[in-house]
């Protein structure tokens, strides 16, 4: 029976530095895609000054939501110090759903320059 209670603290410990250290990364990467096109408005500003038209709200509403939620969700995670597994999966997750649409974006703004 002891055995098996030391197997279980070491299982979830396990399992909470994974979701720690994926967490980590991930926040990370998202940050520096967010970041990216500011950097480039800044340094190249004739060719990022063309206006980028949406076909209706929702193509709006849905991305902002979805940065919303990955802020809550780092504020939530940074507060508890990424000591809550299901907080930092949901983070992750959120930040990978953020990371892949900006990409599509920025690939979508990238070839209308």
């Amino acid at each position: 029976m002891q055995l098996f209670k030391c197997d279980l603290i070491m299982r979830s410990s396990k399992s909470h530095t994974v979701s720690k250290t994926v967490a980590r990364t991930v926040t990370k990467l998202t940050i520096i895609i967010l970041a990216t096109p500011i950097v480039l408005y800044f340094t190249n500003k004739e060719s990022m000054a063309q206006t980028i038209t949406f076909p209706h709200p929702w193509a709006i509403i849905f991305p902002i939501m979805l940065l919303l939620s990955f802020v809550i969700l780092l504020f939530v995670v940074l507060r508890d110090k990424y000591n809550k597994t299901d907080a930092n999966w949901l983070l992750a997750l959120s930040g990978v759903m953020l990371s892949m649409y900006l990409i599509m974006l920025y690939s979508r703004i990238s070839s209308i320059l």
